[in-house]
């Protein structure tokens, strides 16, 4: 991985790319932002910017030490992260004290191939309180030639104390367009990717899901049937509630096709406000589009809350179904 391999981040990289150029590495940061957007990739294209021979502050990806950071098995890079706890743990859900120790006694050391030792701890809003306060001690005394990136999709989590110490880095959704190429250089049909994109909220994890070929044809289906539930007869809107709760104990199943509802909803109001006019009709289509909109974030939001999701299906595509066409 190299730091101009990162799409969609390019403030991210470029403070960072600042910062090696400058030779003022912080001795920890905080990458900050939400899931599948990068942040991981980017801690480990540090590690290998660093650690680079053929291309010092930038990375390669070809010569022994970036292969070795690829394959994380560089010996001045160590990762730790809820992944690593499960193996050693089945029912583990928190970064523990004793992988935070681990982490410690690796920075403690002299690099062995290259100029400094590098530490990311992944899922780092899952550390413990006793892991957090573990770190304290190396966040105010770092050891010379050390760099910590705590990876997190929500700083505010970890304690003040240890972001105090970090500099933070935002991480943005990916914009759609870079979720879609990435898909398709992962392998991904280029009609899947292209429907997975728009409803992926601008996370990558959650495009790979969706770009699943059977995930993305039900996503294309369900627009379809969508585009013409206003003519719909009420027993096929109700048919169609009723697949929508099947789907409901697949987690990724049911949020793509939320996803696939909202965007639609989305969609329909920015065709009302482009197709308006001064006039009153133009107005009403507008306020009808951003009411079936406000509805289907409210279903969104009870399904989140574990509602009755055949009834909350029934009520928005039936809401949806009476709102009747844009024009």
């Amino acid at each position: 991985m190299k730091l101009d391999g990162i799409l969609g981040q390019e403030r991210a990289v470029d403070l960072l790319r600042r910062s090696l150029a400058a030779g003022r590495l912080a001795h920890a940061y905080v990458f900050t932002g939400p899931p599948g957007v990068g942040k991981r990739a980017t801690a480990l294209a540090l590690a290998a910017a660093c650690l680079c021979t053929a291309r010092p502050g930038e990375g390669c990806g070809a010569c022994p030490e970036c292969r070795l950071v690829e394959a994380l098995s560089h010996p001045d890079l160590f990762l730790e992260d809820l992944e690593r706890a499960q193996a050693e743990r089945a029912t583990a859900s928190q970064v523990s004290i004793e992988q935070v120790r681990r982490v410690r006694g690796h920075l403690a050391l002299r690099p062995v191939r290259g100029p400094r030792k590098i530490a990311v701890v992944d899922d780092a809003e899952r550390m413990t309180a006793d892991a957090q306060n573990a770190l304290l001690k190396t966040l105010e005394e770092p050891p010379g030639r050390t760099t910590l990136v705590l990876v997190a999709t929500n700083a505010a989590v970890l304690l003040p104390t240890i972001r105090s110490r970090c500099q933070q880095v935002r991480f943005a959704p990916l914009e759609d367009a870079v979720i879609e190429r990435l898909l398709v250089a992962g392998g991904a049909e280029p009609a899947d990717a292209a429907t997975a994109a728009p409803l992926a909220e601008g996370s990558l994890v959650r495009g790979r899901e969706l770009a699943s070929g059977e995930l993305a044809e039900r996503c294309r289906d369900l627009r379809d049937r969508l585009d013409r539930i206003h003519e719909s007869p009420v027993t096929e809107v109700l048919d169609l509630a009723s697949e929508m709760t099947a789907s409901r104990t697949a987690r990724a199943e049911q949020s793509a096709l939320v996803a696939t509802v909202l965007d639609w909803c989305r969609r329909r109001v920015r065709e009302a406000v482009a197709s308006s006019t001064s006039g009153p009709g133009g107005r009403d289509a507008v306020r009808r589009a951003v009411r079936q909109l406000e509805r289907a974030y409210a279903t969104s939001r009870d399904l989140d809350r574990h509602a009755n999701a055949h009834l909350s299906w029934d009520v928005l595509l039936l809401e949806l179904r009476r709102a009747g066409p844009i024009a």
